[in-house]
């Protein structure tokens, strides 16, 4: 057999073994998608929220979720923010370091409008006017979409609004300050990351100092059950905090 022949039949292998890897993935996405599906059908999904998050000991203040290279599925998204309101996190945000998820941020809103209890509250960080007013009763939740523009970006910004400020006592201290006033959220507790491999993908630096990170496979599809066990796999762990 020539060389010519060789590489020949190399590429029909790569390509048939490519094609049946490709194929497995649809197949096992296609049955974990009707599993779930069919799990509602038998109303396995009505259980007692509630009663599964009160038994966690330490609840994150900030759950922040890095979605991967995946599309947005704003469906999903919907669903976290609620259960994030259900387990008293006040503050969640999402972050599409491609930038998709801020053209889909209205639908993923009315999702939530539309899912959401009247006494509760959900704050966006894109649109002021949505805290409410005059005092509130109910729950309350913060959520902030972020891209690639607000994280190394960001953090340039600052420092370039402190070196042409009159202040000339720049330190540590001012740049932790200008971070907080410009990103409003605290520094997350918890940090889940979406895909196959573990990349921040340009996550803003400096406010994950502290930041306890899991992974999931996927956002999407993602159950109650499994935000549940991410809960109680964050209070597990012990944060020294660089101690």
């Amino acid at each position: 057999m020539d060389q010519k022949s060789a590489a020949v039949i190399y590429r029909m292998f790569y390509s048939i073994l490519h094609l049946v890897f490709t194929i497995y993935e649809s197949v096992e996405s296609m049955y974990r998608s009707l599993k779930i599906k069919l799990l509602e059908l038998r109303h396995e999904f009505k259980i007692n929220k509630t009663e599964k998050l009160v038994k966690i000991e330490k609840i994150p203040r900030h759950l922040t979720v890095l979605l991967g290279t995946e599309e947005p599925s704003p469906k999903d998204l919907a669903n976290l923010i609620l259960w994030c309101l259900a387990a008293r996190i006040t503050f969640v945000s999402f972050y599409d370091h491609k930038g998709e998820l801020k053209k889909k941020e209205e639908k993923l809103r009315l999702l939530v409008e539309g899912m959401k209890i009247a006494s509760d509250h959900v704050i966006w960080h894109s649109d002021p006017d949505s805290a409410p007013k005059n005092g509130y009763t109910g729950r309350k939740i913060h959520v902030k979409v972020l891209s690639r523009d607000d994280g190394r970006g960001g953090v340039v910004n600052v420092i370039k609004t402190l070196a042409s400020s009159s202040d000339i006592n720049f330190n540590l201290d001012s740049f932790d300050k200008g971070l907080k006033k410009q990103f409003e959220f605290p520094d997350p507790d918890l940090g889940v990351c979406c895909g196959k491999t573990f990349s921040l993908l340009g996550y803003p630096p400096w406010q994950i100092r502290v930041t306890e990170f899991l992974t999931i496979s996927s956002h999407r599809n993602i159950t109650f059950d499994m935000f549940v066990k991410l809960l109680h796999r964050y209070s597990k762990c012990e944060q020294r905090y660089g101690k």
